[in-house]
């Protein structure tokens, strides 16, 4: 279920009404894929709501938690689910230790991973190394940001995180039909730790939609038999839940 407008004043209403548990995500693409894995398993009335960005998503979790223990605020019990996102670096700060977090960079990222949708690609050698080419500027990005928040810095309200542009798409990082980095985009060298670390475990480490851009775009290659039909997005994101591998999904 998601509210007209995903604002924080409506959330708490809509939850302070609610008598079910109810299940708090980020985005409509999370509220797709749990809600697919909820209905998979069909053994729980629960409500969801897509708070719209993590911004709200965790002041919601702050203003519930301030009343937890006020009245009958919760008619229900309240689970928050939210992509690790750069604190797969950081660490998650201690204020927001109850709320269930991917295993990886994002919930693609789990998709990714426990459906091994790489599988699928005929030309490994050419998606090995775009692969190389995002990890350089990823890993770069990843540095960027710790930088701006050392491991030792205490986040008082969730304003004081200074972030980092990771929003890119494919096209803009690595250019159709090309394996290497935009020529504008500063990157780490290959030997870097932190290259290598990424690349690596590029699987969970690389922002999720990075990973299902590229697949899409190898996957739609004539070369890969796909010339009558075109893969997408989330058509991916479907298939990656119905395989047995996702199982695990369900019991973590």
């Amino acid at each position: 279920m998601s509210l007209p407008d995903p604002t924080l004043e409506n959330l708490v209403v809509a939850l302070r009404l609610s008598n079910k548990p109810n299940i708090i995500v980020e985005g409509k693409d999370d509220e797709i894929i749990y809600g697919t894995l909820v209905e998979r398993l069909g053994r729980f009335d629960v409500g969801f709501f897509s708070a719209g960005s993590k911004d709200t998503l965790l002041h919601l979790y702050k203003e519930l938690s301030e009343y937890e223990n006020v009245g009958d605020f919760r008619h229900a019990p309240v689970t928050f689910i939210a992509d690790r996102d750069m604190w797969l670096f950081r660490g998650i700060p201690d204020q927001y230790d109850d709320i269930i977090c991917t295993e990886g960079y994002s919930i693609e990222n789990d998709l990714y991973s426990y459906a091994k949708l790489k599988d699928r690609i005929g030309n490994k050698a050419e998606y090995d190394q775009t692969l190389d080419s995002i990890s350089m500027w990823f890993a770069y990005k990843v540095e960027e940001y710790l930088e701006k928040n050392p491991p030792e810095k205490t986040f008082e309200s969730i304003r004081d995180e200074e972030h980092v542009d990771v929003a890119y798409h494919l096209n803009r990082v690595v250019p159709p039909e090309k394996t290497t980095l935009a020529a504008d985009l500063e990157f780490l060298p290959s030997d870097h730790e932190r290259v290598k670390a990424v690349r690596s475990a590029y699987h969970l480490q690389l922002r999720g939609k990075l990973l299902f851009e590229l697949l899409v775009r190898f996957l739609n290659k004539p070369k890969q038999g796909f010339t009558n039909a075109t893969v997408s997005y989330h058509g991916l994101y479907n298939d990656a839940i119905t395989v047995p591998e996702s199982d695990r999904l369900e019991r973590k």
